[in-house]
């Protein structure tokens, strides 16, 4: 199939637009500081996973995770994070999503532990996640650096530390985690998934 020929003073296509688009959506106390310690517990009892990323391990990335899988214990985190999730995709991403895909995350990082610039989106598995989130699991006070920046425009935007807090952006933005200089920090992260992008 062709396609149509343009013209200039042609009818245009009437395609659904974004007026409230963001790279990021955020909120303070999705979870209070209680619940935050509540989630580290949980990963506490937990063994350490091997992880993957689209652009690799090692160079890329040094931190310490383990899952967190739907369950009696931890049913409550994934209603929580899609609650705010759904209403991040109606207010600025309106994409298509099917819910979860794959367990959530808790990573750790201590000094000198970062997260170099890279994607949620890639081949194979990764092609179905389309939003990623964050949760600020720490109180900023116990820990320097670890910061979250998002390339977006000329200037990296970094995210809110407020422990508790949650943003949501798009798997195909470029993130990072900074190196944490002192103390540890502590990061619920998870992947939205739906229809590849098209």
């Amino acid at each position: 199939m062709s396609a149509p020929e343009a013209t200039a003073g042609g009818p245009k296509p009437r395609l659904p637009r974004l007026e409230n688009w963001s790279p990021m959506v955020h909120a303070e106390g999705v979870f209070t500081p209680q619940e935050c310690l509540r989630i580290v517990g949980l990963a506490e009892t937990l063994k350490p996973a091997e992880v993957q990323s689209a652009v690799g391990v090692g160079r890329y990335r040094d931190s310490d995770v383990c899952f967190l899988r739907p369950g009696p214990d931890t049913n409550w985190v994934f209603e929580r994070t899609m609650g705010f999730v759904e209403h991040a995709n109606r207010s600025s991403f309106q994409l298509e999503l099917a819910g979860f895909t794959e367990p959530l995350q808790v990573a750790e990082y201590g000094p000198g532990q970062y997260y170099d610039w890279h994607l949620d989106f890639g081949n194979g598995r990764l092609s179905i996640r389309k939003l990623s989130f964050i949760v600020q699991l720490t109180d900023p006070a116990d820990y320097q650096g670890g910061g979250i920046d998002l390339y977006c425009a000329r200037e990296p935007l970094t995210a809110p530390r407020g422990q508790g807090t949650m943003i949501a952006f798009p798997a195909y933005m470029l993130h990072r985690v900074r190196a944490v200089t002192e103390g540890r920090r502590r990061s619920l992260v998870g992947w939205i998934g739906g229809p590849p992008f098209r």
